[in-house]
């Protein structure tokens, strides 16, 4: 993690009401103290997101997300906690060093070089293409293309020059040096060395992260002698990740929110060209097939995600593979939107335009009707064989509906097609989903097998919640944390009584260790606020945050903390006890009487304590 000084990220979080930033995202709706609404992160129908405007937290009792600003930034966005407490600064107008956005200072100016040669090399090919007669031949081109000026400046449109190296001239002049050009992505090196722009004659159409920078290049080919591929994409760099970055994201962002539903297309042009016409949540993969990365990415912010591929083959193709890849996604709405004639989006805002194209997204079918008629595509239905094999394969799909009423209505509709008896669809639905009950038994069990906890567990996989066995030592743990959060004397009680506290749940243990290392290695002040961010681990992180949600200012009692540590270790004693219960069970069913009455004794034992 970078390091930002503590007494910065204290006074951007005291000088950034959560509130304000919250209510850029969602509408909030004041409820006494606190504010609320539909929780921004899953589906939630009834309004269970909280934010507290006094302890500048947010918590929603459905989905258990909870945080400060920063989390809620890191969340919304997808972003670094450096980038969000960043944005968070620039909320509330903190002067920030743009040194902490990075794990180092030497990476974070090797971003900020390949971030400014990118951002200078847009602006150099948009004064090319606007600004200049030699780029007069590329503009009527994108005029022909009924591109307006608006969209050509809303996305920087530019081109490359014929002179292959008139860019590299120009950056060495701002300063940057041959290593720097190489790493950008935008210049190769030919065999004698010299340097030349892998665009030249294209037009160029910058590629934004979601923060708005420009991160790589798109270009096109104008011209018809040309044999080049149409398009080429800048390489992978440092800052350029073609399989995770969406087209648009940067200004889909708010809109997509806003109406909870993201246009997913397959190319660029498709997102400009929907832009035009008024759709501006769209967004587009680079050159790449839709990853889960994506699917990730969009989740978070859309409850409907629409596919909205080319109607040709290899369109029909790439939603099929979308819509298997977002099964594992549970909380979105996965839709597909059908465009006649095998056009693709651009073709079909321009025949026949937007109220048309609204038209299509309305009637968006699900992944059951769109795979449905892309099985049909696949069989002969003139032939008894293919048929019978067409119906198997609905067979699997309608087995895979969890819906009682729509896996109804499905079979009666196959039944209807086919002139088959639905008890038959029935009785082959059912045992296909007892097929499938049992391969996700299976992978349960895999799930379960012993981790080996030498092997970090990625950053990305990083749990979010406990099982709390027991409910009395878990509300004494979180008396206590009340206490050592706020009060000094709490932890003196600790170093005279208990310097090594054994807490009865692994993360409040866990919990414990991070508080100790934030009040002594850290020397940070009391009361232990707004340390969220310091955390990494997510069960870790949602305890703090709960207790500090439930958090009452009461006075430090060191007979409060006395009893809390007595409540846990009567848990123990009675977990213990239970654990020999269970062995004296087993050793008496096996006639092991040795063993058995060393049980009983062990439990009498405990018993005498629980009763002291």
């Amino acid at each position: 993690m970078s390091y930002i000084p503590e007494e910065v990220i204290r006074e951007v979080r005291e000088k950034t009401d959560i509130v304000d930033v919250i209510s850029q995202y969602v509408q909030l709706t004041k409820r006494g103290q606190n504010y609320s609404c539909s929780c921004p992160f899953h589906e939630d129908r009834n309004p269970s997101f909280s934010i507290h405007s006094g302890k500048q937290i947010f918590k929603c009792f459905s989905c258990g997300r909870g945080g400060n600003v920063f989390s809620f930034l890191q969340e919304m966005e997808g972003i670094s906690f450096p980038e969000a407490v960043q944005k968070a600064a620039e909320f509330s107008n903190v002067s920030f060093d743009t040194k902490w956005t990075s794990q180092n200072s030497t990476a974070n100016q090797t971003h900020q070089d390949l971030f400014a040669i990118h951002e200078k090399a847009t602006d150099f090919y948009h004064y090319y293409l606007m600004e200049t007669t030699n780029g007069e031949a590329g503009l009527q081109y994108l005029q022909q293309r009924q591109l307006d000026s608006q969209i050509l400046e809303r996305y920087q449109v530019g081109l490359s020059p014929e002179n292959s190296q008139a860019l590299y001239q120009y950056l060495r002049n701002e300063g940057f040096n041959d290593e720097q050009l190489i790493n950008s992505g935008i210049f190769y090196a030919r065999d004698n060395g010299e340097l030349v722009d892998r665009f030249h004659q294209r037009l160029i159409f910058p590629l934004r992260n979601p923060q708005g920078k420009v991160v790589g290049f798109s270009g096109r080919v104008y011209q018809d002698d040309v044999s080049d591929a149409k398009y080429l994409n800048s390489p992978d760099t440092e800052i350029f990740q073609k399989n995770q970055l969406l087209f648009n994201m940067d200004l889909a962002r708010l809109p997509i929110r806003q109406l909870k539903q993201v246009l997913v297309c397959e190319g660029f042009m498709d997102v400009i060209r929907l832009n035009q016409y008024g759709f501006h949540h769209a967004v587009a993969t680079m050159g790449t097939s839709l990853t889960d990365k994506h699917l990730s990415q969009l989740s978070k912010m859309a409850q409907e995600i629409v596919f909205v591929f080319d109607g040709d083959e290899a369109g029909q193709k790439a939603t099929n593979r979308a819509f298997e890849m977002s099964a594992a996604f549970h909380q979105q709405t996965f839709k597909s939107v059908v465009i006649p004639n095998r056009k693709d989006p651009d073709e079909f805002l321009q025949t026949n335009g937007e109220a048309a194209f609204r038209q299509l997204i309305h009637k968006a079918i699900n992944r059951f009707e769109f795979q449905k008629q892309f099985l049909k595509m696949q069989y002969q239905l003139n032939d008894d064989h293919q048929v019978a094999q067409y119906i198997e394969q609905i067979v699997k799909l309608i087995a895979t509906i969890d819906s009682p009423i729509e896996q109804e209505l499905r079979i009666q509709d196959l039944s209807q097609e086919f002139g088959l008896s639905p008890t038959l669809i029935k009785e082959q639905v059912a045992r296909q989903r007892s097929g499938n009950q049992q391969r996700i038994s299976e992978l349960n069990d895999v799930a379960v097998m012993p981790i080996d906890v030498s092997v970090p567990i990625p950053h990305e996989q990083k749990s979010v919640g406990f099982e709390v066995q027991s409910k009395r030592a878990y509300e004494a743990e979180k008396l206590i944390f009340q206490l050592l959060i706020f009060h000094q004397e709490a932890w003196e009680y600790l170093a005279q009584h208990n310097p090594t506290p054994i807490f009865y749940h692994e993360v409040a243990q866990n919990l414990f260790f991070e508080l100790e290392r934030d009040y002594y290695d850290k020397n940070l002040p009391l009361p232990l606020l707004d340390i969220a961010h310091l955390i990494e681990d997510g069960a870790i992180q949602q305890l703090y945050l709960t207790i500090m949600w439930d958090a009452q200012l009461f006075e430090y009692h060191e007979q409060v903390m006395h009893d809390c540590f007595h409540v846990i270790q009567i848990e123990f004693l009675k977990q213990e006890m239970q654990e020999w219960k269970e062995r004296f069970v087993q050793y008496s069913r096996e006639q092991r009487t040795v063993d058995a009455k060393e049980a009983m004794d062990h439990i009498l034992r405990l018993a005498r304590l629980l009763k002291k």
